[in-house]
């Protein structure tokens, strides 16, 4: 028996399995994305109910009820937020830390405006209100159409401007993106506000 010929033997088997495994693990990971992506994002609750119906969205899913969205009603007074998803992380599986990390420090916005717009603060901890931004209405650059723009101060490393559409009464879908100078704007994250 020649032990050379055994070990290259067991080397192949090992890489044949090798793939096999890499093959059935990368398409369960994309069969997963692109069920959740083929589901329709549907809200029909209200408050904390909605939130948890946009937080199973699929980006895909998210990003068509947005576009189909319309600017509605400008918010007014407290509003609780929650991060859906981390665009900009780039990997599903950072979004459920980032959202309980994010939500141990954001809160949501308590708004100052009337029907055309105003101010707002983020709120943060126990109901401290920071980061002042201007609120008004404005054409979502992705598809042209008619959002809430709220602009933020350019200190926070860039130009962060986050966009919302009403999905339901009281309750609005969110994309916040950035703009550093010289550059396209990019998705950095994905929220919900409500009531």
């Amino acid at each position: 028996m020649n032990i050379t010929r055994v070990v290259r033997s067991i080397r192949r088997r090992r890489s044949v399995v090798a793939l096999a495994l890499g093959a059935v693990v990368a398409l369960s990971l994309s069969a997963a994305p692109a069920q959740a992506a083929a589901r329709q994002c549907v809200v029909r609750g209200d408050g904390e109910r909605a939130a948890e119906e946009l937080g199973r969205c699929g980006r895909v899913a998210f990003d068509r009820l947005f576009r189909q969205a319309p600017a509605g009603r400008m918010p007014h007074g407290p509003m609780r937020g929650r991060l859906l998803r981390c665009t900009a992380c780039g990997q599903p599986a950072v979004d459920p830390v980032l959202g309980l990390l994010a939500g141990a420090v954001w809160h949501g916005k308590v708004f100052h405006t009337d029907e055309r717009g105003g101010h707002l603060f983020q709120v943060v901890g126990p109901e401290l209100r920071v980061i002042r931004g201007e609120v008004g209405y404005a054409a979502y650059p992705d598809d042209g159409r008619e959002a809430i723009r709220i602009v933020h101060p350019r200190d926070m490393g860039g130009l962060v401007t986050d966009w919302m559409r009403e999905v339901r009464p009281g309750v609005y879908a969110g994309v916040t993106t950035l703009t550093e100078e010289g550059h396209q704007p990019w998705r950095v994250a994905d929220f919900v506000l409500h009531r």
